[in-house]
């Protein structure tokens, strides 16, 4: 496990609201019936707005069910990498961190007194510095 993945738990939600975000736009554009009254002459083509704008929201539904999937299988997956951490210090600062998706500072706060946000952070460094050199390249523990 890296940095890079874990952080991602708090990424992919953002990006899955941008999604949600784009779908009721192409939503409100395709059900709008006021006509835009600008004063320029309008051109006379036939325009049909529901026929071009139909596949675009499917595309795009299509995109967020694939994004959601994709982050509730990672999420499942890094929660069980954090459960099989026998350290339980660890354990319990990834999991407010990453789990919980607390900031530094309240997971300093709960893992104790003798912490700072700084101190608990930097253990979840060590801790994944030390993970990946125990594997070798093949990702197998090293003997």
């Amino acid at each position: 496990m890296d940095k890079k993945t874990l952080y991602r738990l708090f990424y992919l939600p953002k990006q899955i609201a941008i999604k949600k975000r784009e779908i009721q736009r192409i939503m409100e554009r395709l059900t709008a019936i006021s006509p835009s009254l600008t004063g320029m002459p309008h051109g006379g083509g036939v325009h049909d707005k529901l026929g071009e704008g139909v596949p675009e929201l499917v595309d795009k539904k299509n995109e967020l069910e694939e994004m959601v999937r994709g982050y509730e299988a990672e999420e499942r997956s890094i929660n069980q990498w954090i459960d099989d951490i026998d350290d339980i210090q660890v354990n319990l600062i990834m999991s407010l961190r990453f789990k919980e998706r607390r900031p530094w500072s309240e997971v300093a706060d709960e893992a104790g007194s003798m912490y700072t946000d700084d101190s608990v952070r930097k253990m979840v460094d060590r801790y994944l510095e030390k993970e990946g050199r125990d594997k070798d390249d093949r990702g197998n523990h090293a003997e």
